[in-house]
């Protein structure tokens, strides 16, 4: 999942607006009181005249050099590194910062051992004083950050255009009459599909219909006789290769994820991508666990007697059984998720008529040529883990055709579900909930839906105005700053490196130095400053009353716009995140690191607090960002993003030594499994992401150290018992506070790549020498370092 240069700007000005306020006439001397006394007196001799004004010019001479004096002692006391715990700061942005992270921290903070309970002391409070809302998995500091992004948003679909609006310079008030009439239009387009979400009782009158529409079309495009059980034959691969077209072209992936996307060997160019898929419940594991299996059946078993073609609805449970056998046999053969994040391992070029021979049941050569533009030779592909491919094949072509086809139409159904409002679908909602801890019954409130709708529809138009009511070009400036300073230290550290051979620290640091930084929001692809740019972006997309016919024409236009980009040098404009999004991503393709402006908020991130509070939490975000550069995964990418050996065999020996200690440090935190038993954290799948948290906050403190040296820092009210270098961990430790339901934390232990949130905290500041050295612990070696 942040301006300090405005900041330090802040800090610095208030200084010199004093000095400026002690003698207002820096140009020359105060005349005024001299043209007083001569209107009073002007029948006073010219020698009395002369006298006062030496008297002045005198006085004014004394004054100016007090001034000096005082400047001179202020200035000498900046460069020096003062003692601050005197300088507090009692804004009301301090005070409500301060509010918060005492209301988080642990009651007895000053009982609780941060060396060993890190995570109690700065998160007992946030626990004990929220609750995991009813229609929520988890609940954490960012969900409260895109909590508040939500309502943002809700409070901009809901409210008129705001035409007095003068935030910025594409602000609507400052945009010529043409721009202002595009951005309008634009504007009416997503309260457009938020009103079609929002209308409940005409997605009730219509139900589950415009969902039947489209299984109709699948069961006419790959047809099973009535009461048939006949198994697939090869004289059906055309259309079953027919069949997950349809389905590809309205976003619905089906045996295997396939798109478009920069070669990793060639990252100007987009190539075909295809990998594993084929798996509903979230892991390979889930289909061993015998309650989970059975839930799943039975909910396929409830969706196909209601929504399956009539002439083999009589058949459901035998069908729900039979798929959840066809999915147990794909799990079996579904590489790990850490095998199918390592490019050395996914990453195989083939001919696209190939990819037919290797899996001639599925023809996934059709389907692409299917889905590349008419001017597009489909020539060659990645494809990821061709054995998988191979083997789902012949998996399917031992499979009945109902049962192939039962498989499809729930992959669609699943898709489109959340677009119908209908009993038929229920316990596809009852069966998710249940998966991840929640009463079955449970429901979002409407807008929340409604609201991420849009965002996934709409979203740059929507970015467009939530850039106006939340960020600014001082936030930019500020976190334009921070990210420069990380760059530094981080360079700083790679040429301080005993294990790393000097020729790949040059390349090393070259990669630092050519790392693109994106901060807040797009200004290319699309520019969501210019109206006319973002109704170009969305141009053919039309929006309506319908509610379902909106979703499914955004998928195929998105569908449309990624293989369109076959044969066009890669988009390095591009964003993968909507600038209200809490989150942010390293692209090792385009040696990129992207910052939202949904994470650059409070307690993230903020202009008007001391330093320590950005630095410890965005900073250390944006640490972790560049650190991947540099990961188990990203360091195998060299400055242009290209996919090749840049390091030296004794690098790569010495970095696997380091990083095998992440492993196995990782790899002993556990959460409760269903069986009562500890589930062990797995440290391959979560490496890239441990480097990355101790990498950022490193780079960060020591940013952050840095920067104070010349800007110092004030103190918080009511946190007089931490000294500034305790608080830049407190409000990086802080960032992590949550609570998860047992379902979800289990889930993620098989599917996330990051560790859960109290072992990265712990984890984090059990490699980081700075933590120990503050807080004063008896061990100061980190358990784990490599940068």
């Amino acid at each position: 999942m942040v301006d300090r240069s405005q900041r330090s700007n802040d800090e610095r000005t208030p200084l010199l607006r004093e000095t400026s306020n002690n003698h207002v006439d820096e140009n020359g001397r105060d005349v005024t009181p001299e043209e007083d006394f001569v209107r009073l007196n002007d029948q006073v001799k010219s020698l009395r005249r002369r006298r006062w004004i030496s008297l002045v010019a005198s006085v004014f001479l004394i004054i100016a050099f007090v001034v000096i004096l005082i400047l001179s002692g202020v200035l000498s006391r900046a460069r020096r590194k003062p003692d601050m715990s005197s300088s507090l700061c009692l804004t009301p942005a301090c005070i409500h910062a301060a509010s918060e992270v005492l209301y988080n921290l642990s009651p007895d903070y000053q009982k609780v051992d941060p060396c060993t309970s890190f995570d109690h002391l700065v998160c007992d409070g946030f626990n004990n004083r929220h609750d995991i809302p009813q229609d929520l998995s988890s609940y954490s500091t960012g969900t409260i950050m895109s909590e508040n992004g939500q309502t943002i948003l809700r409070h901009i679909l809901e409210s008129p255009y705001p035409t007095s609006s003068e935030h910025s310079s594409f602000s609507p008030r400052n945009l010529m009459s043409r721009a202002a009439s595009t951005d309008e239009e634009n504007f009416l387009m997503i309260q457009e599909a938020y009103d079609s979400c929002m209308n409940e009782t005409t997605l009730q009158k219509l139900g589950v219909q415009p969902l039947v529409s489209l299984i109709d079309q699948l069961a006419a495009s790959f047809p099973v006789a009535e009461g048939s059980d006949e198994p697939l034959e090869e004289a059906d691969y055309a259309a079953l290769s027919n069949t997950i077209l349809l389905l590809e072209r309205i976003g619905v992936p089906s045996f295997v994820y396939l798109g478009a996307g920069a070669d990793d060997k060639n990252p100007d160019v987009v190539i075909i991508q295809a990998s594993p898929a084929g798996l509903t419940l979230p892991s390979p594991e889930y289909y061993q666990d015998n309650d989970t299996v059975t839930m799943y059946q039975a909910m396929l078993e409830e969706v196909f007697a209601s929504l399956l073609p009539a002439n083999t609805s009589k058949v459901s449970a035998e069908l729900a059984r039979s798929v959840v056998d066809l999915e147990k046999k794909i799990a079996e053969i579904t590489p790990p998720p850490e095998d199918q994040s390592d490019v050395t391992k996914y990453y195989n070029i083939v001919k696209v008529d190939d990819v037919g021979k290797i899996g001639p049941a599925i023809g996934l050569d059709s389907v692409v040529k299917g889905l590349v533009p008419e001017n597009y030779t489909a020539d060659s592909m990645l494809l990821a883990f061709p054995e998988f491919l191979g083997n789902v094949s012949d998996i399917v072509s031992k499979t009945s055709k109902s049962t192939v086809q039962s498989y499809l139409i729930f992959q669609l159904v699943n898709a489109y579900s959340s677009y119908v409002e209908a009993p038929e679908i229920q316990p596809i909602v009852r069966f998710s909930n249940a998966l991840s801890g929640k009463d079955p019954n449970t429901k979002a409130e409407r807008w929340k839906t409604c609201v991420g709708y849009v965002d996934g529809t709409l979203g740059w138009i929507l970015s467009r105005f939530y850039i106006e009511a939340a960020f600014s070009d001082e936030a930019k400036k500020y976190g334009d700053q921070i990210i420069m300073d990380i760059k530094q230290q981080f360079i700083a550290k790679l040429n301080g490196l005993s294990w790393m051979d000097d020729s790949v620290k040059k390349l090393a640091v070259n990669k630092v130095n050519n790392i693109d930084q994106k901060i807040g929001f797009p200004t290319t692809s699309p520019n969501i400053t210019n109206p006319e740019a973002l109704q170009a972006y969305y141009s053919g997309l039309t929006i309506s009353d319908s509610y379902f016919n909106n979703t499914l024409a955004s998928n195929t236009r998105e569908v449309n716009r990624t293989w369109s980009a076959l044969g066009k040098p890669v988009d390095r404009g591009e964003w993968g995140m909507q600038a209200d999004i809490v989150n942010a991503y390293y692209n090792p393709v385009g040696n990129e690191i992207v910052f939202p402006a949904g994470i650059m908020q409070f307690p993230v991130f903020e202009l008007e607090l001391p330093s320590y509070v950005s630095y410890g939490a965005f900073a250390s975000v944006a640490g972790h960002e560049l650190s991947h550069a540099f990961d188990n995964s990203g360091r195998h990418y060299d400055e242009h993003g290209n996919f090749t050996d840049w390091w030296t065999n004794n690098t790569v020996q010495e970095f696997d030594k380091r990083a095998n200690c992440f492993v196995d440090q990782y790899s002993n935190f556990t959460v409760k499994g269903n069986d009562g038993e500890p589930l062990h954290v797995n440290g391959r799948l979560t490496l890239g992401e441990n480097i990355a948290d101790a990498g950022g906050v490193s780079a960060a403190f020591a940013a952050w150290k840095n920067r104070t040296e010349s800007t110092p820092d004030q103190s918080l009210p009511g946190l007089d018992f931490f000294s500034h270098e305790q608080l830049f961990f407190i409000f990086y430790g802080n960032w992590w506070c949550g609570k998860m339901r047992a379902q979800q934390a289990i889930q993620r232990i098989y599917t996330d790549p990051h560790s859960p949130a109290f072992a990265r905290i712990l984890g984090t500041t059990a490699n980081s020498r700075a933590f120990r050295e503050s807080f004063k612990c008896p061990v100061k070696e980190p358990t784990c370092e490599l940068w």
